[in-house]
C-alpha cells in the first residue's frame, strides 16, 4: 500500500526519518532516482538515513514502477521520495500512476525560480508539474506534517 508520495531534493534526511515516519508509519521507502540507483555510495547513505526497521528500495523511474505494477510491496505501507517532479512523471510513462503527491523542499539555485520560502523550481520542473496536473495528480506543498496541506498549482 502506498501511503505518500513526496518530492524532497534531500530524499531521506531528518523530517522524513522522524516526523513523516512518525505520521504515516511507513515500512518501506522507495526512493526514485536514476543517480542514487547506480551509485552505491549515495545508496550506502540513504540506507543510514532510513529509520530503523524500515526498508529501503533505491531504484531508477522504470524498475521502480515494474515493481509496484507486480506488487512486490504489498506487505509493506510504501513511502514514495523523489527529488523532482520528473520521477513523478516517470513513474506515470512507466504505467505506475500516482493520485496525490506531497511537494517538500526543492532549494534554490542557478535557473531557479523561487515559488514558495522552500520550493525554487526550473522550467523543467515547472513543465513536469504541469503534466502531472493535466494528468489529475493532486498536488500540494507540505514541509512536514503538521503543516496544513496546501494546494500547489
Amino acid at each position: 500500500m502506498i501511503c505518500g508520495v513526496r518530492i524532497d531534493e534531500r530524499l531521506i534526511h531528518g523530517q522524513v526519518a522522524t516526523l513523516w515516519q512518525d505520521s504515516l508509519g511507513f515500512t518501506r521507502i522507495i526512493v526514485v532516482d536514476e543517480k542514487a540507483s547506480k551509485d552505491d555510495m549515495i545508496k550506502s547513505v540513504l540506507k543510514m538515513s532510513c529509520p530503523p526497521g524500515t526498508k529501503l528500495s533505491v531504484l531508477g523511474a522504470e524498475k521502480a514502477a515494474a515493481n509496484l505494477l507486480r506488487n512486490m510491496y504489498d506487505n509493506d505501507k510504501v513511502f514514495i521520495v523523489c527529488k523532482s517532479p520528473k520521477a513523478i512523471v516517470d513513474l506515470w510513462n512507466f504505467g505506475f500512476h500516482v493520485e496525490k503527491v506531497t511537494v517538500g523542499n526543492m532549494a534554490g539555485g542557478t535557473n531557479k525560480e523561487k515559488i514558495t520560502k522552500n520550493i525554487s523550481v526550473t522550467k523543467e520542473d515547472r513543465d513536469d508539474f504541469r503534466a502531472l496536473k493535466d494528468l489529475a495528480v493532486a498536488l500540494y506543498s507540505q514541509m512536514v506534517p503538521s503543516d496544513v496541506p496546501t494546494p500547489f498549482i
